[in-house]
């Protein structure tokens, strides 16, 4: 029962987070680049104070934690630049499905096959966006969004 506590509770911060980034950016009190270096300044102070209270180190300059920057920056200006034309809801529909994306992609690189009840979820969340994407009708498809 926790754990479903404290996966709704998470649910719940990642769909405010992007109902309140998208009312900082369309109301003007903040732009998308800014926004991301507030994330990423924030994320990192929150991991420090965290580590440290564990008594632990974070080793930063290290060539096996490049790939891992690289991809939060890919993601910093792909999710930035997705307030400017995504609705709150869809952009966080995309988020929690590139996230369980990712988290597969890396229990395959590291030899754990998904089991069936995740592959069922990971189908059903994939259909329900796309049902979501599927343009209506007489609607131009476009890859960058709307304006």
């Amino acid at each position: 029962m926790r754990l479903v506590i404290a996966t709704a509770l998470t649910m719940i911060a990642f769909a405010a987070n992007s109902i309140l980034t998208r009312m900082a950016i369309e109301g003007g009190h903040i732009d998308p680049s800014g926004f991301a270096i507030v994330r990423v300044v924030s994320g990192a102070l929150i991991l420090g104070m965290i580590i440290t209270v564990r008594g632990g180190s974070l080793p930063l300059l290290r060539r096996n934690r490049i790939p891992g920057a690289l991809s939060l920056a890919v993601y910093l200006v792909g999710f930035s630049l997705a307030y400017l034309t995504l609705d709150a809801g869809l952009g966080a529909l995309i988020l929690f499905g590139v996230v369980q994306i990712t988290m597969f992609a890396h229990s395959a690189m590291r030899g754990t096959s998904p089991s069936a009840r995740q592959i069922t979820g990971g189908a059903i969340a994939f259909l329900g966006l796309l049902i979501a994407l599927w343009p209506g009708p007489g609607a131009p498809l476009t890859p960058v969004g709307r304006h």
